[in-house]
């Protein structure tokens, strides 16, 4: 039986990234998949770390075994990791401080080790997050001079200098890199709901695919299921646009 067991410890941001991941798992024939997501919004590493370290129980924990995500409240970190034998567990920096090397550490070693406290097997993996559209009025969007491209450099070159180095890490999620990839297609820049936020339907479902592509290692060619709201279309160009993504996870490919 094909099982898929995944954990992420974010924020939005890996809600928007998980939200179709479950539906995709089943299209591709995986019968026992789930999910678990604890959420601060705009939750950074040395927050994530402080409220691991003194419990502090802040999260939404949204569970999702039967293709329905169900939330609790007032949840810890250690809630989530125990909660499953999880495969995967998936660590990510808060969006506006993603291009910003400086604030990954100690903060991420630490998150691992204690990871590692409650689970010895799974493997930690980081979510590479998206820049903001152009246009965007987050506050955090003058880090980088307010322009798109920048940011998304910006990301990946804090990709290359503190996760690929890391040993601890298994591998990358280049959620950012398909989702600038599809910025160069028909769609444009069009693939957010606000100045960060991905858009519902187009958005998250990118975003979730190159997370079961990443995860998995499996060929997307064969995906069928497409949420309410994409086109049959435009299917293929995001298959496209994921698949050189993972192919060139650091690169953006038109």
């Amino acid at each position: 039986m094909k099982s898929l067991k995944v954990l992420a410890i974010g924020n939005s941001f890996s809600q928007d990234s998980m939200e179709y991941l479950w539906h995709i798992a089943k299209n591709a024939g995986y019968q026992d998949i789930r999910l678990g997501n604890l959420i601060v919004p705009g939750c950074n590493l040395e927050r994530h770390w402080k409220n691991a370290n003194f419990a502090v129980s802040e999260y939404i924990y949204a569970k999702n075994t039967d293709g329905v995500w169900k939330e609790t409240a007032d949840k810890k970190i250690k809630d989530g990791l125990l909660d499953e034998e999880w495969d995967i567990i998936t660590l990510q920096q808060e969006s506006g401080k993603s291009g910003l090397p400086g604030t990954y550490q100690p903060y991420l070693n630490n998150m691992i080790n204690f990871i590692r406290e409650h689970n010895q097997t799974c493997k930690i993996m980081w979510n590479m997050t998206w820049a903001y559209p152009n246009g965007s009025d987050h506050p955090h969007f003058e880090y980088y001079n307010n322009d798109q491209y920048t940011m998304y450099k910006a990301i990946v070159n804090a990709v290359r200098e503190v996760i690929l180095p890391n040993d601890k890490i298994a591998g990358v999620i280049p959620t950012g890199t398909a989702i600038q990839n599809m910025r160069t297609s028909v769609i444009g820049d069009n693939l957010n709901r606000d100045g960060f936020h991905l858009s519902l339907d187009y958005g998250r479902y990118i975003a979730s695919l190159m997370w079961f592509k990443a995860l998995t290692n499996e060929s997307i060619d064969k995906i069928t299921y497409r949420p309410e709201g994409i086109a049959r279309d435009i299917l293929d160009i995001i298959k496209k646009a994921v698949n050189n993504a993972y192919e060139h996870p650091f690169e953006v490919i038109e």
